[in-house]
């Protein structure tokens, strides 16, 4: 599982939510999710924006 989705589970949040509330496409969403698009290749702002969204850090998010 990635670090997106057990923090978007954590938080009781759902894709579509999260997409509404950082302005991401759900279907990028949905990549990063299940590994088709890394987010680690994502474009800053992009994590930037999802992490904001679940309140964490950007680092929080990347996979290391």
């Amino acid at each position: 599982m990635t670090n997106l989705k057990r923090i978007r589970k954590e938080s009781k949040i759902t894709q579509a939510k999260l997409s509404e509330l950082s302005g991401v496409n759900l279907r990028m969403i949905q990549d990063y999710e299940q590994g088709r698009k890394p987010i680690n290749g994502a474009a800053a702002a992009t994590v930037h924006r999802l992490a904001t969204a679940l309140g964490v850090t950007v680092e929080d998010l990347l996979e290391i």
